[in-house]
């Protein structure tokens, strides 16, 4: 019988959870988006990280009242943890894909800043495919979408602008949805149809954080500074409810995609941009798949989703909606 070497007695190590926590508050430099997107609140993930700095000896992350950046020793860690992560993804991906395709389901993940039902040929195929292709829906920012289809968490992602396609991802473009801006009835704006931004420019805007989409959100700063828009901002609420109430109390306004629309208010109406803004600011939709995917399944709804790209048509948008005088 041959000799198998003794492996040395290892410390004790950091768990799975401590490692996701930190490399999520890592990469986002905001706890509370970090516990969103970790399905956790605040108080667990700040124990997680409590407990990881203990175990190491080390202070990962600087926090305080107005910003959270990583030591120097946070930023050596991140790397080791990603790849850590990353490697153990992997291994996860590889033996569920030697599972019997058809007991697995179909994971389709889905940016959760749009409203799907409002495009009538894409809405169609997701309900075929939850209907008879066992597919199963999810919904996170487009970011994280992209992380989770590489480490093989999902098959499929349908999201909105991107920084950068990691390696080894396909894209189409299958959709576009155009913003339009949402204001409080007694705006003055709102007596026309089609609104300018020099119209709308003394008026505060509630708008999105960087981190949550930066590529959008660097070209539509591209587009402002073209137009001189530079209004007073206000951070978006985190409820779209609360972001209608307060634009309905005339606290500020907001551009929205119009897929939104499906949900109105008494005391807010939509109004289209003008023509060239309306192309300018429009988000393309796409969706993204592992190159090579050997799923016939999976495959079966990339054909499904293959069609020509349609603008949202939401159905409860008009002129001048409910709430509009």
């Amino acid at each position: 019988m041959p000799h198998v070497p003794r492996l040395p007695q290892s410390p004790r190590l950091p768990t799975i959870k401590q490692l996701q926590c930190f490399v999520a508050v890592a990469q986002e430099l905001n706890f509370r988006r970090a516990a969103q997107r970790l399905h956790m609140s605040q108080p667990p993930l700040s124990r997680q990280i409590h407990g990881l700095e203990t175990l190491l000896r080390t202070r990962l992350i600087d926090r305080d009242t107005h910003r959270v950046a990583l030591t120097v020793a946070g930023q050596d860690f991140l790397l080791e943890a990603e790849r850590l992560l990353s490697q153990l993804e992997a291994a996860v991906a590889t033996r569920l894909s030697q599972v019997e395709d058809a007991d697995q389901d179909v994971r389709i993940g889905l940016t959760s800043v749009l409203d799907f039902s409002q495009f009538p040929a894409l809405h169609q195929a997701l309900s075929e495919a939850r209907g008879h292709q066992h597919a199963r829906l999810e919904y996170d920012y487009s970011k994280h979408l992209l992380a989770r289809l590489a480490a093989g968490q999902i098959d499929l992602a349908i999201i909105g602008e991107i920084e950068r396609l990691p390696a080894g991802l396909r894209i189409s473009h299958i959709a576009i949805d155009p913003l339009v801006v949402a204001l409080p009835a007694q705006h003055p704006a709102a007596e026309g149809d089609i609104i300018d931004l020099q119209d709308i420019a003394d008026t505060p805007l509630y708008w999105f954080p960087r981190p949550d989409n930066p590529a959008f959100f660097d070209r539509c700063e591209v587009i402002f500074n073209a137009a001189g828009y530079q209004p007073p901002r206000l951070a978006e609420p985190a409820e779209h409810i609360t972001l209608l109430a307060r634009i309905a109390d005339g606290e500020g306004l907001t551009l929205l995609p119009a897929s939104m629309l499906a949900a109105s208010r008494i005391g807010v109406v939509y109004r289209d941009l003008t023509p060239a803004l309306k192309r300018q600011l429009a988000i393309d939709i796409h969706l993204a798949w592992r190159d090579g995917e050997p799923r016939k399944r999976v495959r079966k709804l990339i054909e499904a989703f293959s069609f020509e790209p349609h603008s949202c048509q939401p159905h409860s948008f008009q002129a001048r909606p409910v709430g509009d005088s």
